[in-house]
């Protein structure tokens, strides 16, 4: 009997996660009326990102939260832009406690903007990882023409096509966000807020 074709399953988020992440901007409807839209089936997409049938489903349902470089693959395949996945703030203006959560992949990372999603030409956000949170362990690229990441407080380390970088308080990194790449907080302990701002806004 021939065997299935392995495919990869991104782990879901454990209970730690944030209330801010659980209750952040939810894009299964929009992935999943894409891809209605597109005649596609989950198995078809299954094919096309190498991602189970499964965790695809409770991707489309928000049960859970794929990897950046899942969530890029996915778009990828349904030629949808990542940026539509994301709501616009209603003004330029953007208060600290009003930012728009979002959920852009990874696991104990929990994401909001800084800048409205559409009608301007960058994107910021403002990002906190959890100790030994990640964006995944596999790297991706995004459609954008350059990205600046500005950490706050913590470490971050940065890996940029398999050379990683620590970076600490106050150090900032630009580099093309079109090379592969990831990053993930080296810290057991302790916490890390990043600022990771792109131009244009991936697309």
């Amino acid at each position: 009997m021939a065997r299935d074709p392995i495919v990869r399953e991104e782990a879901e988020s454990d209970d730690t996660e944030s209330s801010a992440r659980r209750d952040a901007h939810q894009f299964g409807a929009i992935l999943r009326a894409r891809r209605r839209a597109l005649d596609l089936t989950l198995n078809d997409v299954s094919q096309k990102t190498g991602l189970a049938k499964g965790f695809l489903s409770d991707i489309e349902r928000d049960k859970t939260s794929p990897s950046v470089a899942s969530l890029v693959s996915l778009c990828d395949a349904l030629s949808l832009p990542v940026g539509d996945l994301f709501a616009p703030s209603p003004n330029v203006l953007v208060r600290a406690e009003a930012r728009q959560p979002i959920k852009f992949g990874g696991i104990g990372v929990s994401d909001h903007l800084l800048t409205p999603s559409h009608g301007v030409k960058m994107q910021a956000i403002w990002s906190e990882i959890a100790p030994g949170g990640t964006a995944g362990d596999q790297l991706y690229a995004l459609r954008s023409e350059e990205e600046l990441v500005l950490v706050i407080s913590g470490d971050l380390a940065l890996n940029i096509e398999g050379e990683e970088t620590i970076l600490h308080p106050g150090d900032s990194i630009s580099f093309d966000p079109r090379r592969l790449h990831s990053f993930r907080n080296p810290s057991s302990l302790l916490p890390t807020i990043a600022v990771f701002i792109m131009t244009p806004p991936p697309a």
